[in-house]
């Protein structure tokens, strides 16, 4: 069953500024593409490269701090297994043998004191540079720029939109389905893909099935993911998707281009060898569906293997002779036989409806 839809992004994201302050470069304009990583957006950050100059500043003078309590630590451990050990010869008296202990403890207190001043501003140290490094808004991914939200010289919030970009590598063909057809479309069955605008098909499968209908039309979201290497899909176009209707079965499948329509009705013309040599007769055809670049007959008195013509047929209106050639060869008339290339019919895996 064909049913339309629309095609959307991969993915669509607003880019929004972490933290406050001024845009100072805007270097993307709208239709820009723009890589992962690439800057979109910078914020004035002399306050910033300041702040952060002095805080690793003070980092350096706690470091330099640490080192020196270490040192008066290690000292302390010294004085106080000395006294210890005089103490327990009885050559030291208890005052002695008491203040090495405490100057001892004293010491390792003021290291640890030091240390974690040294750990507290490495934490400010990392968090001034983590908002430096956030006045450069860069792409979350590769994507094309589809709309600004702010300009050089304008005041931007924390969380303010800065633009939007949207992500065409693979585009999202999403159509409605009826739920009398959904218990067909599950997740990897082919699906055929036309896009009226550019005059194509594109063979895909089903991705998602939303499990969740619109109440009031009884429709199921149904996505196809598409590649889209060259960027020519776009999203909001319109499509028309192909979608299995019934279940799998064997069906006599020929080339679109062998099906001529006429009037109403269509027929295709099959390749009979005969005393004279080759002739082709027309035979109605009933489509079934499509699949992909096949179509799903019905045909009285065609078969598998059977031969069709695929070029040279929309020269043809009656029974006739035809001079087999390549499928590449124009149809020309050649004295009163029509060149023609042709292929096999054959039986292949479809869907019903």
């Amino acid at each position: 069953m064909r049913l339309v839809g629309t095609i959307r992004p991969r993915l669509r994201s607003v880019i929004a500024a972490e933290v406050s302050g001024l845009v100072a470069e805007y270097p993307v304009d709208i239709g820009d593409e723009v890589r992962k990583g690439q800057i979109v957006c910078k914020l004035r950050s002399v306050t910033r490269v300041a702040e952060h100059a002095e805080a690793v500043s003070r980092l350096a003078e706690l470091d330099a701090a640490l080192e020196e309590a270490n040192a008066m630590l290690d000292k302390a451990v010294f004085e106080s297994q000395r006294m210890t050990a005089l103490w327990e010869e009885k050559r030291a008296t208890e005052k002695e043998y008491t203040d090495a202990r405490a100057d001892h403890r004293a010491a390792a207190g003021r290291a640890r004191q030091a240390e974690n001043a040294l750990n507290t501003q490495k934490a400010v140290v990392e968090v001034l540079a983590d908002n430096l490094s956030q006045t450069e808004i860069r792409a979350p991914f590769d994507g094309v720029v589809v709309t600004k939200r702010t300009e050089v010289g304008a005041w931007v919030e924390q969380g303010g939109e800065i633009a939007e970009l949207v992500d065409l590598s693979i585009v999202r063909a999403r159509v409605n389905v009826p739920e009398a057809i959904i218990g067909h479309c599950k997740v990897g069955c082919d699906a055929l893909v036309r896009v009226d605008a550019l005059k194509s098909d594109h063979s895909a499968k089903i991705t998602r099935v939303v499990p969740d209908a619109d109440e009031r039309a009884r429709t199921f979201p149904v996505e196809v993911d598409v590649e889209n290497p060259q960027r020519e899909l776009r999203a909001g176009m319109f499509v028309s998707v192909a979608m299995p209707s019934g279940p799998s079965g064997k069906r006599l499948v020929v080339p679109k281009d062998a099906v001529v329509v006429r009037g109403a009705g269509r027929i295709l013309f099959v390749v009979r060898e005969g005393e004279k040599g080759a002739t082709a007769m027309p035979v109605p055809v009933s489509i079934i569906s499509e699949v992909r670049d096949l179509v799903a007959v019905e045909a009285s008195g065609l078969s598998a293997g059977d031969r069709v013509v695929i070029r040279g047929n929309e020269y043809m209106f009656a029974p006739g002779p035809v001079v087999v050639v390549s499928d590449t060869a124009a149809a020309v008339d050649d004295g009163g036989a029509t060149k023609a290339a042709v292929h096999a019919a054959a039986t292949q895996p479809s869907d019903e409806g």
